[in-house]
C-alpha cells in the first residue's frame, strides 16, 4: 500500500482526478463513472461521506474503515489516503523472442510462406535494431529486432495506462473529447518511451513501427477523437505514414484498424488462395474474412470482459490472475499466472469459469444463476467471486463475436465448410480452451478443427514490417482489397446477435 496526501481544490475534483494530476493512474475500468468498484482508495483522514454508488459497490464496514471509490469521492479540505496498484507485469506468451525457439523467426504463428525472405531486410545494415510495437487497448507489447539478422531480440510488455480513463475505446474516445486527449496522449507516450528503454534503446533515435487499433492510433498522434464516435465515424487518419522515427501501419477503418491489417498479414492471408477467418478477441472485437483477392472485415462491440474488464474481480494478464478453472460439486478449483496468489481473473478464467457453471447447472441456458449465488456470486479462490453481473457481461461478449463471425461468413457468400482455417489473435486466442469456448458458444464446433491460435499478431505483423521494407506493400495491399460490412446496420446480425445471447 502507498500513501497519497493532498487537499481539495476549488473546482472540486475527485480524489481519481486528484490522483491523476500528481501521476498516480489507478485503474477505473468504467471511466470513473463509479460502476466497477476498481478504483478503490482508503481514507486514513478525511474521508468524505459515501455517496449511493458506494454504498452499492462496498459493504458497511468497508465504509466505516474508510474505504471510497476514488471516481466518486470528494474530500473536503487536507486529506490522506492509502491506495494499491496491481502488480502490472503482463504475461504475454505469444510474442517472437529470441528466448522462444519456437518463435526465432520474423513473426511467430504466421504459416511458413508468410515469414519467408523476411530474416533480412537488403538495405538493413548488420546489427541495425528497429522496435516493433502493438499498442492494445488493454496491454502494449513491445519486441527489439535486428533488422540485420533477422532475430527478434528480446520483448516486453505493459498495461496501457490509459486504462485509467476507461477500459474499452469508446471511453478513450469520450475522455479525449471531454478535454483529456493531452493527458491520454502523454500516457501512451510515456508507455511507449518506457518498454522502448527497457529493450535498451534510445526512444528518439531507434526506428520505431507501430500497430495499433484506430483509437489507440489517434490518442498516440493527439488527433481529434470528435469523429469516431458519431455516425459517419471518419478518422482522421489511418494511412500509412512516418512521423519523426516513427512508422504507423496502415488501418481500414475507424473501428478495424491497423492490428486487424497487421494480423492479415501476419497469418498470410492477403497472398492465401483459400479463405481464412480472423478473429480478434480483444475488447474490440475485429475479425476478417477472405484471401489474396477479396477480404471483408468488421468490428464488434464485445467489450473487455476477455481481457479482464468489466468483470468484477477481472484483471489483465498478470501474474496472479486466474486462468485455469475446474469445478467439480460446487466447489472451484483454480490455476493462476505464475503460481502466484490468487489476484483476480483474466480472460481465459472468465471464460473457464463460465463454462463450468454451465456444466455444473449452476447457471443455466438463459444465464440465470443459481439462487444460491444470485447475492453473493460464485467463490472461486479468497475473496474472488464470478457474479450474475459477470456473466451478463460473458452473454455480451460471446454474443457479438458469435454473431459478428457468422455473419461476415454469409456476407462473404460462404459456408464453415468454405473456410479452410480459422485463426484466433490475441493473448486470449492463445490461451483460450477450444472444447470449453465452443461450449459457451463463442466458436462453432464445427470450426475448432480448423482452429489455430494466432497470438499476438498485431505485433507479428509490425515485426514483419520493421524486418523488411517490402512487407508494407503487402500492407497496402491488403487495405486495397478490405471492405467493411457495418454490423450494426445488419438485420442479420441483429437476429444472430439475440440468438446467441442464450448458451446452447
Amino acid at each position: 500500500m502507498q500513501q497519497y496526501s493532498g487537499t481539495q481544490k476549488e473546482n472540486r475534483q475527485t480524489a481519481l482526478e486528484l490522483l491523476r494530476e500528481d501521476g498516480i493512474f489507478l485503474p477505473a475500468d468504467c471511466g470513473g463513472r463509479g460502476t466497477c468498484g476498481k478504483c478503490r482508495v482508503r481514507f486514513l483522514t478525511g474521508a468524505p461521506d459515501a455517496t449511493e454508488e458506494e454504498k452499492k459497490k462496498l459493504t458497511c464496514e468497508q465504509l466505516q474503515d474508510g474505504v471510497r471509490l476514488a471516481c466518486r469521492a470528494c474530500p473536503d479540505g487536507a486529506f490522506t489516503l492509502e491506495y494499491e496498484l496491481a502488480e502490472e507485469e503482463i504475461a504475454v506468451e505469444s510474442i517472437a523472442s529470441e528466448k522462444d525457439d519456437a518463435a526465432k523467426s520474423a513473426a511467430a504463428g504466421a504459416d511458413q510462406e508468410t515469414t519467408k525472405g523476411l530474416k533480412t531486410d537488403t538495405d538493413a545494415a548488420a546489427g541495425e535494431k528497429k522496435v516493433a510495437i502493438d499498442i492494445g487497448t488493454t496491454t502494449i507489447a513491445a519486441a527489439l529486432v535486428d533488422a540485420g539478422s533477422g532475430q527478434v531480440l528480446d520483448t516486453v510488455t505493459s498495461v496501457n495506462h490509459q486504462r485509467a480513463f476507461g477500459a474499452d475505446v469508446i471511453s478513450r474516445i469520450q475522455a479525449s473529447n471531454d478535454g483529456k486527449k493531452e493527458d491520454l496522449q502523454k500516457l501512451v507516450q510515456q508507455d511507449l518511451r518506457s518498454l522502448i528503454t527497457q529493450l535498451g534503446e534510445d526512444p528518439d533515435t531507434v526506428p520505431v513501427i507501430i500497430a495499433g487499433n484506430t483509437t489507440m492510433q489517434h490518442l498516440l498522434l493527439g488527433l481529434s477523437c470528435e469523429t469516431l464516435g458519431v455516425a459517419p465515424f471518419t478518422p482522421v487518419d489511418i494511412s500509412l505514414h512516418e512521423v519523426n522515427n516513427q512508422l504507423l501501419l496502415p488501418g481500414i477503418s475507424t473501428y478495424v484498424g491497423a492490428d486487424i491489417t497487421a494480423g492479415i498479414v501476419a497469418t498470410g492471408m492477403d497472398r492465401s488462395d483459400d479463405i481464412c477467418l480472423l478473429i480478434d478477441m480483444g475488447t474490440n472485437g475485429e475479425m476478417a474474412i477472405g484471401n489474396k483477392d477479396r477480404i471483408l472485415v468488421a468490428s464488434t462491440a464485445a467489450g473487455p470482459a476477455f481481457e479482464g474488464g468489466n468483470i468484477s474481480c477481472g484483471v489483465a494478464g498478470i501474474p496472479g490472475a486466474i486462468s485455469r478453472v475446474t469445478i467439480t460439486d460446487g466447489k472451484a478449483s483454480c490455476e493462476t499466472i505464475g503460481g502466484k496468489e490468487a489476484v483476480g481473473l483474466c480472460g481465459t478464467g472468465v471464460l473457464e469459469t463460465m463454462y463450468e457453471l454451465l456444466k455444473e447447472e449452476i447457471v443455466d441456458e438463459t444465464g440465470l444463476m443459481d439462487d444460491d449465488y444470485v447475492d453473493d456470486g460464485f467463490p472461486l479462490a479468497g475473496d474472488i467471486v464470478f457474479t450474475d453481473k459477470d456473466i451478463r457481461e460473458v452473454q455480451l461478449a460471446k454474443s457479438a463475436i458469435r454473431a459478428g463471425a457468422e455473419t461476415l461468413i454469409r456476407e462473404f457468400g460462404t459456408t464453415y465448410k468454405g473456410i479452410s482455417k480459422l485463426y484466433l489473435a490475441g493473448g486470449f486466442g492463445q490461451k483460450i480452451d477450444l472444447k470449453k469456448a465452443a461450449g459457451i458458444g463463442i466458436l462453432p464446433e464445427e470450426l475448432t478443427r480448423r482452429t489455430e491460435a494466432a497470438g499476438n499478431t498485431s505485433l507479428q505483423g509490425a515485426v514483419m514490417a520493421a524486418l523488411n521494407e517490402s512487407v508494407k506493400e503487402r500492407f497496402l495491399h491488403a487495405v486495397s482489397v478490405s471492405e467493411e460490412v457495418s454490423l450494426s446496420e445488419s438485420p442479420v446480425f441483429n437476429d444472430l446477435y439475440v440468438q446467441y445471447m442464450f448458451f446452447e
